[in-house]
């Protein structure tokens, strides 16, 4: 979920450049409609005003507690990180937004990072409270997440495999060109692969925020 989130984020920002400057809009626009009815309307007021207004008035704090971390101004993390696993959790996932080069470096990379944090701690906490309202034991949530992401991944990989069927073909058209068909190959076979992964996981994480939104309707899906 983290991931998906991230996915969302980056491609709107520019770290160099001040958030009046990023596609807030987008970044709303798009996480609404991953989430779906799981924000239960939280986000429904949150423009991109807000959003902005809420970035700028971090910029101006001192010192910033990670623990039940929210954006100044905007709606509070549901409070799910409960326990020393779950906030070790929470913990683990900041240093990997910190330590990674998925963001790149500029004035406002803390703010992205930050950014990050939020929306993930949001969408990840949001999935946990439904899954506990549920009633359901960890081992049919387990069993239904594994469903979700197979048949996803059973979908992409076979779309993957024609495409890198459509490629071999084509690559060798560039020899004509002097271009080295084994390379183009490689090059564009490791774009379609990363490309599948993030629908993968994105279509999964939708998958499974749709089903724990209304999981009596849901069920039939799956199970």
């Amino acid at each position: 979920m983290q991931a998906v989130v991230d996915d969302v984020i980056l491609k709107n920002v520019n770290p160099q450049k001040h958030p009046s400057n990023w596609c807030l809009d987008k970044i709303l626009e798009e996480f609404k409609a991953v989430a779906g009815e799981i924000l239960n309307d939280s986000f429904a007021g949150i423009d991109e005003e807000a959003l902005l207004n809420s970035l700028v008035q971090l910029q101006k704090f001192q010192s910033i507690s990670i623990d039940n971390f929210s954006l100044p101004s905007l709606p509070p993390t549901p409070n799910s990180f409960r326990g020393i696993r779950g906030k070790t959790s929470s913990f683990r996932r900041w240093l990997v937004i910190c330590s990674d080069d998925s963001t790149k470096y500029g004035k406002y990379r803390e703010m992205v990072n930050f950014l990050r944090k939020y929306l993930g701690d949001f969408l990840i906490a949001s999935y946990l409270d439904v899954i506990q309202e549920s009633g359901y034991d960890a081992v049919y949530v387990k069993e239904i997440e594994r469903e979700v992401l197979l048949k996803t991944l059973d979908c992409f990989w076979r779309d993957h495999l024609i495409n890198m069927n459509r490629l071999s073909s084509a690559v060798n058209v560039r020899s004509f060109g002097h271009r080295n068909p084994l390379e183009e190959y490689k090059i564009d076979g490791c774009k379609f692969f990363i490309s599948m992964l993030s629908a993968t996981r994105r279509l999964t994480v939708e998958s499974l925020l749709r089903y724990w939104s209304s999981p009596m309707e849901s069920q039939e899906l799956y199970v």
